[in-house]
């Protein structure tokens, strides 16, 4: 019997990148994507993650798991603090996107660089890395650097400026930190555009990501 994999996204330009990685790693799962792309200008509005907005994500994975999904998979890291809040409502795994990545962070290194675009996703993503230090009694430094005016090139269509700043940023931030970790499964792709002696301490989140969901998955 074929699997089914539910996945949660906060953007439309993540959907389809997510599903060929599926496609790629998991040939012949089936899935399920709910997009809600107001919910990050929520979080804004909110000035951070309230109960309610942890209901509305919790209500998107009670719909997904009602679909018949056997895991699922919320691929934005400004909501992944949600996914706690949810866990016990459903029966079936609910993974973090980032957590694999956050992971292998905290075991590279003791000065970790944080690049990010969206301020909604600075806070989720410095507080799991520095939970998962403590997990494993590590103590480590974050360097944050939030570049929003790449977010703004990007919404304007100008996916060029949008990558030449954050690869700007990556150059920067390699020589003071012992790893960089992209903060948006969105800016994955400039993986492949890092200098090659620089790209060993860049971690992006989609790959790992769905990789930990195929083992849950058990395939």
């Amino acid at each position: 019997m074929s699997k089914t994999l539910g996945l949660i996204h906060t953007v439309f330009s993540i959907v389809d990148p997510i599903n060929m990685l599926v496609s790629e790693i998991m040939p012949g799962v089936d899935r399920i994507n709910i997009v809600d792309d107001y919910i990050v200008k929520l979080i804004k509005v909110r000035g951070g993650i309230t109960p309610e907005i942890s209901r509305i994500v919790a209500s998107h994975i009670m719909a997904v798991e009602d679909e018949g999904a056997d895991a699922i998979l919320v691929t934005c890291s400004s909501i992944s603090p949600c996914v706690d809040y949810a866990k016990p409502l459903v029966s079936v795994p609910v993974l973090k996107i980032d957590d694999p990545m956050t992971d292998m962070a905290v075991r590279m290194g003791n000065r970790i660089g944080v690049l990010a675009t969206a301020p909604t996703t600075v806070k989720p993503t410095s507080e799991l890395l520095l939970r998962k230090a403590d997990q494993i009694g590590k103590k480590v430094t974050l360097e944050v650097e939030l570049k929003e005016g790449a977010l703004e090139a990007l919404t304007m269509g100008d996916k060029e400026l949008h990558d030449k700043i954050l690869l700007e940023s990556i150059t920067s931030l390699s020589g003071r930190v012992d790893v960089i970790v992209l903060a948006q499964a969105s800016m994955a792709h400039l993986e492949s555009r890092v200098d090659e002696n620089m790209r060993a301490k860049v971690l992006t989140s989609p790959r790992s990501g769905v990789e930990q969901a195929k083992r849950i998955l058990g395939l």
